[in-house]
This record gives structure tokens, sequence and C-alpha cells, in this order.
């Protein structure tokens, strides 16, 4: 008789019953969909409770975690943690988002797609503060860097460069770009700007960040996502960088 190893991956303890996930390869590698399985009801709620896209359009003020989910409650710790997994486990396998989209998951899809949507509202946000031109939105959205420079005039000269990448899988992409710009811009509409890219590419340069870390655990671990996920002050220092940028871009 041949026997199949099999990897139990932990979830959640829910009304005193434990979800696994049960799959053939490594719990962060490619995740393999079980319909039996049932999604934790408290993972659900808390999705729900998340402001989405067409919700309104501002934050509230950060609430204590007995006034429900706001962008530094419980639940959007919870929710980020999730989104940082998933990106730690991205970086470790290429296919990563791709086998997740065609699985349908249920608990790494959600997160990021509410992730996702606040970032987009908050772009939406800012494009109403700003007469942004087609070509300068452009511009923002192709290339990943950006660096601004002060001039005398009062005016600032912003750089845009970097490589291209695949905006849903975050793998880098071989395609010639146009030339790297320079755009003149004033001191306000410079911030606007910045603040607007840093929301656009957050995924992949939050990534790339998951990917330093993944790279420098020992790489004789078999659970290097688990290795990473240990670390809480990394975690938490990207959470808080995460909390500024949504402050801010509402503030603006």
């Amino acid at each position: 008789m041949r026997y199949q190893r099999l990897y139990v991956k932990f979830l959640e303890n829910v009304n005193k019953k434990d979800y696994v996930r049960v799959c053939s390869r490594k719990p962060w590698h490619r995740p393999v969909k079980v319909k039996a399985e049932p999604p934790p009801k408290k993972r659900k709620k808390w999705l729900k409770e998340m402001p989405s896209s067409s919700d309104s359009d501002s934050f509230p003020d950060p609430p204590s975690e007995d006034e429900g989910v706001g962008i530094n409650s419980r639940a959007m710790r919870e929710m980020f943690r999730s989104y940082v997994e998933m990106l730690v486990s991205t970086a470790l396998d290429p296919d990563m988002i791709q086998a997740l989209e065609d699985t349908n998951d249920e608990l790494y899809l959600p997160p990021m797609r509410k992730i996702d949507s606040i970032l987009n509202e908050q772009k939406r946000r800012l494009l109403r503060r700003v007469n942004m031109s087609v070509q300068h939105q452009e511009a923002l959205h192709m290339f990943p860097q950006m660096t601004a420079d002060p001039l005398d005039s009062g005016a600032v000269k912003v750089h845009l460069g970097g490589e291209s990448y695949n905006r849903k899988t975050l793998n880098r992409v071989k395609r010639s770009l146009p030339k790297q710009q320079d755009l003149k811009l004033s001191t306000e509409t410079c911030r606007i700007y910045s603040l607007y890219h840093s929301l656009h590419h957050y995924k992949y340069h939050t990534f790339l960040h998951c990917k330093k870390e993944a790279a420098e655990e020992d790489p004789g671990q078999e659970e290097v996502v688990q290795q990473c996920m240990a670390n809480q002050g990394w975690l938490e220092t990207l959470f808080n960088s995460f909390i500024e940028l949504l402050t801010l871009s509402t503030k603006a």
C-alpha cells in the first residue's frame, strides 16, 4: 500500500472547534481547497463588517477594540496579518495568487480583496483633491519608484522609474517601459501624487518587503512563512506603515 504525505495547517478555533486545511503540499505552497471545510464564522463576520469601496468616503478615527471595526482595530490587524502571510507565501511561490484565484480560496482572497478595495477607495479620494492629467496618472501607474527633489523655484522635480511588474501576480515582467519620466510639480501637488503612488503600488512594495524578510530566514527551514509571521516587530512595523498611509491619505 502506498501512503501519501498530507500537511495540516491550523486556521482558527471557533466555538471550541478547530478548523484546519488539509493539503498535499506544505501549507505556504499552492492552496488546495477542501469543499467540506467550513470557513470560520468569526472571519466571515469581520470581513462583512469591513468597509468596502462602496461604503462611505471617510474612514472613522481609530476606535477602541470595543467600538467595532476601524482602521486600527483588532479585526483590521487580523486581516492585515492574513494579507502579509499571503504576500510572504507569494514570495516563495510566484504562482500563489493565481492559485488562490483558481481555487476561489476562502482564507487569503477575502482579506486581499478588502485591503485592495480600501486602497482603491483612498486613491479615488485623492483624485478628488487634485487635477491629475491622464498622462500623469498613467506615469504614476507605470513606474513603481518615485523620488522628489526640491528646486530653487519652490517647485519639486519628481523622478519616476523602476522595473515593470504584473499587478495581479506581482511578478516582474520583461517588457520595455517608456523612458523614465520627470515631472515638475508644486509642493502640494507632489504630496498628493506621492500618496497616490504609494497607495497604487502598496501591494507590490509590501511584497518586496516580504520577499526580503523571507530571504533572510534560514534556507534550511521548511516553515519559512511561520518564521516570518513569528517576527512580531517586523509585522508591527508593516502594520503601522499601512495605518499611517491610510491616515495621511484620508487627511490629505
